[in-house]
C-alpha cells in the first residue's frame, strides 16, 4: 500500500518504522480557494475593528508556547514609530503572557482580537497587508502549519520566521509568496515587516504568486488529482 505523508520532514520517521521510500507520497494539505478568496483591504471586519488606514501585520491562529509570539511583540517595539498595526486574533496557552508582556512594554500598536467564526476567515485574512507564520527554532522541521496555506489562498504576502531549508520555509521561496528569516530573531522580523511596508508592488506581486501557487498545488482540485 502507499503510505501519505503531508511534510516532506515526515519522510524519515516514516522510513524508521520501516515503510519503503518507494511507497511513501508526499502529498500536502489543501485549502478551500473557493471560501479563501482575495477580497479587499477595505472589508467589513478591516471597519469593524478599525483596521482600515493602518498597515496591518496580522497573526492569526494558536497563541501557544511553540510559536515564540514574544519575538513579534519585541519587532513591534522596533517598530514603534512606524504607521504598522500588529493584530493577533486567537487563543491559547501564551495569551495572557503575551498580553502583560504587550503592557509591560507599553505597546500601542498591538491588538489583540478573539477567535473569528470560519465564515469570516476570507475577511479577517484580506484585512492583512501582511500575515505571519512563526514557529520556535527546532519546532519548523517537525510540521507546516495550514495557515501557510489560507494565507497563500488569501492573495496575501507573508513573513515566515522558521527553521531555514524546513517544508514551510522551502515552500513560501519555491512560491516566491514571501519573506523567511531565521526563527527567534526580531530585529530581522522587523526589517523583513518594515521591507514589505515599504515596497506595496512587491507585496502585490507575492500575494498574486501565493495565491496562483495555492490554485496550481493545494486546491482540492489539484490534491485529489495527485491522490487520483
Amino acid at each position: 500500500g502507499i503510505v501519505r505523508i503531508l511534510s516532506q520532514s515526515f519522510e524519515e520517521g516514516v522510513r524508521r518504522l520501516g515503510v519503503p521510500e518507494a511507497q511513501i507520497r508526499l502529498i500536502y494539505d489543501w485549502v478551500d480557494t473557493e471560501l479563501i478568496t482575495p477580497l479587499p483591504r477595505q472589508n467589513d471586519f478591516a471597519i469593524e475593528q478599525g483596521l482600515v488606514g493602518s498597515f496591518v501585520v496580522l497573526y492569526a491562529g494558536n497563541l501557544g508556547h511553540s510559536q515564540g509570539l514574544e519575538h513579534v511583540l519585541e519587532a513591534a517595539r522596533i517598530l514603534a514609530a512606524e504607521d504598522i498595526r500588529f493584530v493577533f486574533i486567537g487563543d491559547g496557552a501564551a495569551r495572557e503572557a503575551l498580553l502583560e508582556e504587550t503592557a509591560a512594554l507599553g505597546l500601542t500598536n498591538v491588538t489583540f482580537l478573539p477567535f473569528q467564526p470560519r465564515a469570516r476567515l476570507p475577511e479577517v485574512l484580506a484585512t492583512a497587508d501582511v500575515s505571519l507564520v512563526i514557529l520556535r527554532q527546532g519546532m519548523g522541521f517537525n510540521s507546516l502549519p495550514s495557515k501557510t496555506l489560507s494565507i497563500l489562498a488569501s492573495g496575501r504576502p507573508m513573513v515566515v520566521s522558521i527553521d531555514p531549508h524546513s517544508d514551510t520555509w522551502n515552500l513560501v521561496e519555491r512560491s516566491q509568496s514571501g519573506i523567511c528569516v531565521p526563527p527567534e530573531d526580531p530585529a530581522l522580523l522587523a526589517e523583513a515587516i518594515l521591507k514589505l511596508k515599504r515596497e506595496p508592488a512587491l507585496c502585490a506581486e507575492m500575494g498574486q504568486n501565493g495565491r496562483q501557487y495555492a490554485l496550481l498545488h493545494h486546491s482540492v482540485k489539484a490534491c485529489t488529482t495527485y491522490f487520483e
